[in-house]
């Protein structure tokens, strides 16, 4: 078998004298105890200096996750066979079992295959983990998925809620030049992942060009589905923009907040540095978190928004009435002194090139007053986890990671909760509890509805190893798991094969060096 650490072993076993007196079995099992001192360092009888190799316990090979075969063949004629783990047809479960966890807690395999190497403990290799990957893993990745993905969708319908959605990208490498593209919808409402879209480079025209695809993907997977969709919140793509302005005119399209407040604090951070401007370094992180409070307590109304916006640059000269607009003077109440920027400085001219900034200017009024997508920011941190930025995947490996930090945040569900007294009662809970609820006084029986994350118990693991065993039962052989394949949905083309390979004469030939200039 391919890529299965196998050893066969010839026993020969000695004939021993037995005690012919009856043995108690249940005195023996627990005949040594934890104050036994021959119990401490224990080693079984049979380990002596011939197991290990070179006289170095660190070189002997330990068969403690791959799959071991023992054939004995005793004087007698008889012959036993052992095996270390179960075989489903002839691959070993263990073996199987062995890759999924390395997928599913999100590491690397050519890591823990490493490390087993180092420890000489015999494993399966690269190899057998990348088809194990391919023909087993990756489909009950997906199948678990799917499933929990139509079970939100129809709770969603139930509701019978239009959806509040948060949407933010996210590229698989730094810079510019990304092979991939993840676009993530959150309900904001829920705080659960709705959908995950992957988008390969070479299916647009650039890399600049996956948000928008992966968003388009997300609208159409939902409409699909026949969700509504009341409002988005994004950050302030161009073409998005454009998009959801011409497309989708009947959806609500808000600015995150967060994207927007990071940029000033950064440009401001920046001039700051500069000997004439460092009093922008200590207003820095007031006017980013202004920005927050002008969408909030605006309730949507966009004018007013944008007078509150550009009243900061009188408020740092310390003007705080005589506002233009719908804003005419701060709401705060008596200051002590501060750092004030004097007006027609280089730091005040600093900071109006960008308070007024153009397309600042413009976007500050459709900036979300209530929701932020600050959940996907926590959501792409797991995603990093399961698909680290500086390491390449394939397409179905990398959709399958990014999946997989989904899954790992279902496990945190939301449940309704009755807080009362400072303790959490579960709904469930709330019938056997009154009793002792109605003894409470009136003015302390103060009922609150309240949202709390709760680990579920059984957790996304189980889930993936349940759909793995069934996978693997029903296909039995790698042909047959390959053939299912087949009938998945089609990837995109790698990128070195979407580009024809020129040959390699006319590459030479076409080769400038500062010699034939």
């Amino acid at each position: 078998m391919l890529g299965f650490a196998q050893e066969t072993f010839r026993l020969r076993t000695d004939i021993m004298e037995m005690p012919t007196e009856d043995i108690d079995m249940e005195e023996s099992l627990y005949s040594v105890t934890e104050d036994d001192p021959s119990d401490q360092d224990w080693t079984p009888d049979i380990f002596n200096e011939s197991y290990v190799r070179d006289g170095n316990p660190a070189k002997e090979r330990k068969f403690i996750g791959s799959f071991l075969a023992v054939k004995a063949l005793c004087e007698c004629g008889e012959f036993l066979s052992w095996n270390s783990q179960p075989l489903s047809g002839t691959l070993p479960l263990g073996n199987l079992l062995t890759a999924a966890a390395i997928l599913f807690a999100g590491c690397h395999p050519s890591q823990v295959l490493t490390m087993f190497q180092h420890a000489s403990v015999q494993m399966i290799c690269q190899r057998t983990y990348n088809n194990l990957q391919t023909l087993y893993l990756v489909p009950a990745i997906s199948s678990v998925y799917q499933f929990k993905q139509l079970n939100l969708f129809e709770e969603i319908k139930e509701t019978g809620v239009a959806l509040r959605l948060g949407g933010d990208a996210r590229c698989c490498s730094p810079r510019h030049t990304a092979k991939y593209g993840s676009y993530s919808l959150i309900d904001l409402t829920k705080a659960k992942i709705l959908d995950i879209q992957l988008v390969q480079s070479n299916e647009v025209k650039n890399s600049y060009s996956m948000e928008l695809e992966g968003l388009k993907c997300c609208l159409a997977f939902l409409m699909e589905n026949n969700l509504k969709l009341f409002h988005l919140i994004i950050d302030r793509h161009s073409q998005v923009k454009a998009y959801m302005a011409k497309e989708h005119p009947e959806v609500t399209h808000w600015f995150d907040c967060w994207h927007v407040a990071k940029g000033i604090y950064k440009k401001l951070e920046a001039a700051g540095k500069r000997r004439s401007c460092k009093n922008l370094s200590d207003w820095a992180r007031s006017i980013s978190n202004h920005l927050y409070w002008c969408a909030a307590s605006s309730e949507g109304d966009g004018d007013l928004v944008h007078d509150k916006w550009i009243s900061i640059l009188n408020h740092v000269t310390n003007i705080q009435e005589g506002h233009e607009g719908k804003y005419q003077s701060c709401q705060h109440g008596q200051l002590a002194n501060r750092k004030w920027i004097k007006r027609d400085s280089k730091a005040f001219l600093e900071l109006e090139k960008v308070i007024k900034g153009r397309l600042l200017v413009k976007d500050v009024k459709n900036k979300s007053p209530a929701e932020q997508t600050s959940g996907l920011e926590a959501f792409h941190r797991v995603v990093c986890h399961f698909a680290p930025k500086l390491v390449h995947f394939f397409h179905a490996q990398m959709e399958a990671r990014s999946v997989l930090a989904k899954l790992f945040l279902l496990k945190k569900q939301l449940l309704k909760c009755l807080w009362v007294k400072n303790v959490y009662l579960f709904l469930s809970e709330y019938e056997s509890c009154v009793n002792s609820v109605q003894t409470i006084p009136i003015q302390e029986q103060l009922f609150n509805f309240k949202e709390v994350n709760v680990i579920d118990k059984k957790g996304y693991v189980e889930d993936l190893m349940e759909e793995l065993l069934l996978h693997r039962e029903v296909q039995n052989s790698f042909s047959k798991a390959f053939n299912y394949l087949r009938w998945d949905k089609k990837r995109p083309v790698p990128l070195s094969q979407s580009t024809p390979h020129r040959p390699k004469a006319d590459i030479i030939r076409d080769q400038i060096r500062r010699f034939n200039r």
